[in-house]
């Protein structure tokens, strides 16, 4: 025997723990077919003999069902035939037999949960899910007995249903069917429709009932109910509550009294508005001057509102501006404040003479410092002014000394600097400035 053929019988016996005989035979049978060896040796059936004359290299596929041993059509005479395991459901009826001890305690916990806690009842969204899963027969019917929306879409349709009252059948899966069934078969819903008013179900846990009457208002006795409303712009006014629906008819009854009894009320309150415009047309008519003149007033008020509208609004952009003003402010003082509070003086070997509205102070420069150097020594002067430019004596011309932030806060002011101050990072020579030159300080 070859090695490969070898090597496969050692695959067969450590997948299927059977004997070098048995593997040998099942792979005999299926042309050392590994895969479907495996499979008939499990489904304990027996593959037929091969009789090709093909490389046994080559797998050829067999039947999955062939005759039983002892068969004359799959016997061989020339080879006793194999032992096969063929009592595999006994073997698992016996591994089940064992474990057992094991799996009663889970078996026994799983049993007492669902009969004290019950399986959790799925939420339906609308009732009419609840209808096509729970009472198909009925799907036909569900949108000529509820209002087939959600109930935040109920204000959408007011304008032109014109429902003054709202009948909500709040229903518990877990209780009596019989009401829920009597509304399918009675003219229920269409009486509660021709007294105006709207029938809307919703299933129990759901967030339109929740909304309608949440679970603490139910108390321990959680039951189906019917809710009647008066809708009053966008908002809903409770009015009757029926909790007892084991008699259909009678609540059916209760419910046409409560609806006319509205209606009465709402007759009356009609009445009483038809009066109060009555008496309001005949003062409209004494009136109408008054009216007009009332008018006027308001036409006169109005203006006096826009203009000191006007008003504040330039007030209020004038307090932004004097806060933004305020603001910059602040921060120059701190750049001035911070300068003076250097100990080091200027270095250099030329002199250089400034002059302020005030006074003067002399400093010494090298020719290559920044021009940026005469800004900050002025301002660690108390003589110079908080908004200023500066420009040589002779010959007169602006000096390029100012920093782009300084700038930018002078020229937010309105003070209107000259470009050719605005810093552009030139030393002292670059700018004309040598040894005694004189400095003016321009208050702006």
């Amino acid at each position: 025997m070859d090695e490969y053929r070898q090597t496969l019988i050692a695959q067969m016996m450590e997948v299927t723990n059977c004997s070098q005989e048995v593997a040998l035979d099942y792979l005999t049978r299926t042309n050392y077919d590994v895969e479907t060896a495996v499979r008939h040796f499990f489904e304990g059936t027996i593959p037929a003999a091969i009789t090709s004359s093909s490389s046994p290299s080559i797998s050829t596929t067999s039947s999955s069902r062939t005759s039983l041993p002892g068969s004359p059509e799959t016997s061989s005479p020339s080879r006793a035939g194999p032992v096969l395991p063929r009592y595999h459901s006994l073997v698992q009826f016996f591994a089940q037999f064992l474990t057992l001890p094991f799996r009663l305690p889970l078996i026994v916990l799983n049993y007492v949960y669902n009969f004290f806690m019950g399986k959790s009842e799925p939420v339906y969204a609308h009732i009419f899910e609840y209808i096509s899963k729970e009472y198909p027969q009925y799907d036909s019917q569900k949108e000529a007995v509820f209002y087939k929306r959600r109930l935040t879409s109920l204000r959408s349709d007011l304008p032109t249903k014109q429902w003054r009252w709202l009948v909500t059948y709040i229903h518990d899966p877990s209780g009596n069917p019989d009401f829920f069934n009597s509304l399918f078969t009675s003219n229920f819903a269409e009486q509660v429709g021709s007294r105006g008013a709207a029938f809307f179900g919703c299933v129990m846990g759901s967030e339109d009932a929740q909304k309608l009457r949440p679970d603490r208002a139910f108390g321990k006795s959680r039951r189906s109910c019917i809710i009647i409303f008066v809708i009053k712009a966008t908002s809903l006014t409770r009015k009757l509550i029926i909790e007892d629906l084991s008699n259909p008819e009678a609540v059916a009854t209760n419910v046409d009294l409560a609806l006319i009894d509205l209606i009465a009320e709402d007759a009356d309150h009609m009445e009483r508005n038809r009066k109060q415009n009555e008496s309001r047309r005949l003062m409209e008519e004494q009136n109408r001057e008054y009216e007009a003149s009332v008018q006027r007033d308001l036409e006169r008020r109005l203006e006096k509102e826009k203009k000191e509208e006007a008003v504040k609004k330039l007030r209020e952009e004038e307090e932004e501006k004097q806060r933004q003003s305020e603001e910059r402010l602040k921060t120059v003082q701190a750049y001035k404040k911070e300068r003076m509070e250097e100990d080091a003086s200027a270095e250099g070997v030329h002199d250089l003479l400034i002059r302020f509205p005030t006074g003067k102070k002399v400093i010494k420069f090298n020719s290559d410092d920044s021009t940026e150097k005469l800004f900050n020594e002025a301002m660690r002067s108390e003589l110079c002014p908080l908004y200023f430019q500066m420009h040589l004596s002779f010959p007169k011309k602006p000096v390029p000394c100012l920093p782009q932030w300084y700038f930018d806060i002078v020229s937010a002011e309105e003070l209107e600097p000259k470009e050719e101050c605005l810093s552009n990072e030139s030393t002292m020579a670059d700018a004309g400035i040598t040894h005694g030159s004189m400095v003016y300080i321009d208050n702006l």
